[in-house]
């Protein structure tokens, strides 16, 4: 029995042998996986940083090409805006030309803009076709909707109408 008592601690020795190897072949596999887990997450994060750079790098561009569009605006906006003043200095000197020869001596240009607009708008409403109509329609105790109704024109318009015939 000395032989089977041998054998069978030789049995017991490989299937040792044979268990260690297989559980440091084991931990070498994870290993193995864990570094190629890891290494497959660096290179998609120096992707991802890749594209951001590419992405940042357009924004960068586009930017740029916005404040040398802006610039133009800017620049184009200037010159109507010398150009306007010029006109508008041209049309005072006319004006003053026209005062001259209707023989209007102390003529002074208006500097109130607002209310040059303001006269032109109540020149054009009392010129307005519609102006005795409303009126007449007012007086006949029609409402400010159901005159533009019937005129076919806006409710401010009518409304603008009436106020000044009240003004008047």
């Amino acid at each position: 029995m000395p032989q089977m008592e041998i054998v069978t601690v030789m049995i017991l020795f490989v299937i040792s042998v044979v268990a260690i190897v297989l559980v440091i072949g084991l931990f070498f596999m994870k290993d193995r996986s864990e570094s190629n887990y890891n290494q497959m997450m660096i290179e998609q994060q120096i992707k991802v940083e890749k594209e951001l750079k590419e992405r940042i790098d357009e924004a960068d561009q586009m930017l740029k090409e916005l404040n040398q569009f802006s610039s133009y605006i800017q620049s184009e906006l200037e010159k109507k805006h010398k150009e306007l003043l010029f006109l508008y200095q041209l049309v005072e000197e006319k004006e003053k030309k026209l005062a001259v020869f209707k023989g209007e001596e102390n003529y002074a240009p208006s500097n109130n803009t607002k209310e040059k607009k303001e006269k032109l708008e109540v020149h054009r409403v009392l010129n307005n076709k519609y102006y005795n109509s409303v009126i007449d329609l007012y007086k006949s105790g029609k409402d400010t909707s159901s005159i533009a109704k019937e005129l076919n024109i806006g409710k401010g318009e009518v409304e603008l109408i009436l106020g000044l015939s009240r003004t008047r």
